[in-house]
């Protein structure tokens, strides 16, 4: 038995078939200690099916390579665009997956509606990340999620959007002390620093504007 219903196949086919246009590469790293590694290989699978030759599924073992790029030791993480800048650091499940299903279109597509801003997010001089903390009851959690995976898309890779699921990873969601979802976060990878930017849902030209901000040097 699949992950996927009838209802939901005839619905994927449907919208893949009107919104994919280029290949989506989508990459999947899992794990011995991983309760959903096995739930997220299937579905994906299933979506590179449906999606009928535009999606390009890649698997890997965690290493300590992946480790140490990631910043996790187990799964399930999948990577999302030609430079893996979407992240979802566990399964993207619940209210999640509309927001998941959305992204892989924008990947395909490029439709991603941040044209008045590409030209600036291209130019920074600092890898931005926004880590995106959530749950899967959340129902404000995706539109947090798309929002930071729209800017990380538009960016050509200038900026990583990891969207963290707190119950599968609470130790990155005990580091940013966090008590209510979604949570978005934003750092310079190298060095590392990072800080609490909103609780709740950001507004997205201030959250451009303080990307810019982080990421443009001095």
């Amino acid at each position: 038995m699949g992950v996927l219903n009838k209802e939901d196949r005839e619905f994927l086919a449907e919208k893949f078939g009107n919104d994919l246009i280029n290949l989506v590469q989508i990459g999947l790293v899992v794990s011995d200690n991983c309760q959903y590694c096995d739930l997220v290989d299937q579905l994906l699978n299933e979506l590179a099916e449906i999606a009928g030759g535009k999606i390009l599924l890649k698997k890997a073992e965690i290493n300590p390579y992946l480790t140490k790029i990631l910043g996790v030791n187990r799964g399930p993480v999948i990577l999302i665009g030609q430079k893996g800048e979407v992240r979802y650091t566990g399964a993207p499940l619940g209210e999640e997956a509309w927001a998941f299903i959305e992204t892989i279109t924008i990947a395909s597509n490029g439709k991603h509606g941040l044209n008045d801003y590409v030209e600036d997010l291209r130019s920074l001089d600092k890898t931005v990340r926004i880590e995106t903390i959530i749950t899967p009851s959340c129902p404000y959690c995706p539109h947090s999620v798309l929002m930071a995976n729209r800017i990380a898309l538009a960016s050509g890779g200038k900026v990583i959007s990891d969207t963290i699921e707190a119950y599968e990873f609470p130790e990155i969601a005990n580091k940013w002390a966090v008590t209510a979802v979604p949570t978005t976060i934003l750092s310079v990878e190298e060095p590392y620093s990072g800080d609490v930017f909103t609780i709740g849902v950001p507004n997205e030209k201030a959250l451009i504007r303080a990307i810019l901000k982080l990421g443009i040097s001095d």
